[in-house]
C-alpha cells in the first residue's frame, strides 16, 4: 500500500554523451564531467513515494497473491514502523522510486499496487548522517490493483448456506443479524456527488468475553471471508494513545489506525473499554471514526493547523454489550438474539468450524460478486413509484417517519438486491426490506 506520497522527487542522469545510457546506478566517467555536456533532455525525473505491506490483507489473500515459499531473503526489520498504520505489527516498508513514468500521477495514498523492481538500500535521511538505512526499490515494472475478478456461475443457493454459517458459527443462530451483517459486507461507496455510501453497522446486546477482552468468533469469521480486514479491540488505552488520523511530522508522514486501502472492513469491539475518561486524542479518534462513517473521509493532520480530507471506503462494525455503542452512532443498530443461549461466541480461532474449502472460496467469490453487484443495482420507475405510494400510506400509520427512513429502507433495498445477485429493486426485495427492518426495530 502507498502510505506517503509527499517524499521529493529527484532528478537522475538518464543519458550520457555519446547516446550512452544512464540511469540509476550508473556513475559518469570523469571525461563526462570535464565534458559538461549534461543537457536537460539527459535528465529524468524518479517519482518517489512510501509503501508498506497491504494492512488488513487476510492472510488467505496474501498466499493467493504470492504462496509461501522457502526464501533465503533475511528477516526484514522495519526500521520506519510509525509509517504502518497498526502499531506493532510485522511488515515492510520501503521506498520505492518509479523512474520516468507518465503514470506516476495515478498513484495515490493507501493505493494498493504490485511493485518490481531492483532492492537497494539508502539512508532514510539524506540530511541526518546518523539516519538509518531503509530499503530502497529502483521499479522496473508496476501495477495498480485491481477488483478480483469474479466467477460469474456462482451458485445462488450459496447465499443461504453463508448466513447459516455466520449465523451458527458466530451469531449464537441469530439468522437477521447474519443477513444484516452480509448486507453491510456487500457494501461500498456508490457514489459522492448525492451521497450513496456503505451504512455503518452496530450488533448490539453482544455478550461479554468471559475471560479477558478477547476477540469474537466473529472476527475470525470475518477474516476468512474478506481479503481485506482489519479488527480494532477498542479500549480507552488505545483511543487516548494511538493515532487515529495520519499526522505529518517533520516532513514525515506519520500513518494512522483508519489509513487503510479502500474496500477495507473493520470490526470495532467494545469490551475492552472500562471506566475512565478520555483525553484529547481519544476525542479526536472518535470524532475521526465517526466522521469516516458519515462521510467516508479521513483528516490527515499537516503543519500549521492544516487538514485535509481524503476519500475513504471503509466498512465499520461495532459489536457492542449495550442497547447502542458507547461512542458511535451507526446508522444501523441490530440487537443480537441468540437462539442458542449456550453458543460460544468467542471461540479460540483453531476452534472455529470452517466449512470444506471450496465451500469457503464459493462464499469469497460470493461476497466480492455482491459488493460488484451493488454498484450496479437499478430502481424501474415503476418500482419507485410502487415505494414512493407505499410510503406514503405508511407515514400516515406512523406520523414517526420521515424521508430519512424512505432513504435508508432504499439503501437497504438496494443491497438486499445485490445480496441476491438482482439487478434490481423488485417489490418482491421492496417487502422483504421493510420486514427485516421491522424486525430489527421490535423490542
Amino acid at each position: 500500500m502507498i502510505q506517503d506520497t509527499s517524499l521529493q522527487n529527484e532528478v537522475y542522469l538518464a543519458k550520457l554523451s555519446n547516446n550512452r545510457c544512464g540511469g540509476w546506478g550508473i556513475q559518469p566517467s570523469q571525461s563526462d564531467y570535464l565534458s559538461n555536456v549534461f543537457e536537460s533532455d539527459h535528465l529524468g525525473n524518479a517519482t518517489v513515494v512510501w509503501a508498506v505491506s497491504v494492512p488488513g490483507e487476510s492472510p488467505w489473500r496474501a498466499d493467493e497473491i504470492s504462496p509461501s515459499a522457502p526464501t533465503s531473503f533475511p528477516t526484514h526489520t522495519p526500521s520506519q514502523s510509525h509509517k504502518f498504520p497498526i502499531p506493532g505489527a510485522p511488515h515492510i516498508g520501503v521506498r520505492v522510486k518509479v523512474y520516468d513514468s507518465p503514470d506516476t500521477e495515478n498513484l495515490r495514498i493507501t493505493d494498493v499496487a504490485t511493485f518490481v523492481g531492483i532492492l537497494a538500500s539508502e539512508p532514510f535521511s539524506t540530511e541526518d548522517e546518523s539516519s538509518p538505512d531503509v530499503p530502497v526499490l529502483h521499479v522496473v515494472c508496476y501495477q495498480l490493483a485491481s477488483a478480483n475478478v469474479i466467477n460469474a456461475n456462482i451458485d445462488h443457493d450459496l447465499r443461504k448456506d453463508l448466513l447459516d454459517w455466520m449465523s451458527h458459527e458466530a451469531l449464537g443462530g441469530d439468522g437477521d443479524a447474519a443477513e444484516w451483517l452480509l448486507l453491510q459486507l456487500t457494501s461500498k461507496v456508490h457514489t459522492r456527488a448525492i451521497p450513496l455510501l456503505p451504512p455503518s453497522l452496530t450488533i448490539s446486546r453482544f455478550p461479554r468475553p468471559p475471560s479477558s477482552p478477547a476477540l469474537p468468533t466473529l472476527s475470525y469469521v470475518l477474516e476468512e471471508l474478506l481479503s481485506q480486514y482489519l479488527p480494532i479491540p477498542l479500549s480507552l488505552d488505545l483511543l487516548n494513545s494511538t493515532p487515529i488520523l495520519p499526522e505529518s511530522k517533520d516532513e514525515d508522514l506519520h500513518s494512522g489506525y483508519f489509513q487503510l486501502p479502500l474496500g477495507t472492513a473493520t470490526l470495532l469491539t467494545e469490551s475492552g473499554i472500562q471506566e475512565g475518561q478520555l483525553n484529547e486524542r481519544g476525542i479526536m479518534n472518535i470524532r475521526a471514526i465517526q466522521e469516516v462513517m458519515n462521510s467516508q473521509t479521513l483528516e490527515y493532520i499537516f503543519p500549521f493547523s492544516s487538514k485535509f480530507r481524503f476519500n475513504t471506503d471503509i466498512s465499520v462494525i461495532v459489536v457492542s454489550e449495550g442497547r447502542k455503542s458507547t461512542f458511535f452512532q451507526t446508522s444501523i443498530n441490530v440487537p443480537l438474539r441468540r437462539s442458542d443461549a449456550s453458543a460460544n461466541l468467542y471461540k479460540r480461532k483453531d476452534d472455529v468450524s470452517l466449512p470444506p474449502k471450496e465451500k469457503l472460496t464459493a462464499y469469497r467469490s460470493y461476497v466480492a460478486a455482491c459488493k460488484v453487484a451493488s454498484e450496479t443495482v437499478q430502481v424501474s420507475e415503476e418500482t419507485s413509484k410502487h415505494i414512493q405510494e407505499d410510503f406514503v400510506r405508511q407515514r400516515q400509520q406512523d406520523k414517526s417517519m420521515t424521508a430519512e427512513n424512505l432513504v435508508h429502507l432504499m439503501k437497504v433495498a438496494r443491497l438486499l438486491a445485490a445480496s441476491q445477485l438482482q439487478q434490481e429493486v423488485t417489490l418482491e426485495v421492496w417487502e422483504r426490506t421493510k420486514e427485516l427492518d421491522r424486525r430489527r426495530n421490535t423490542p
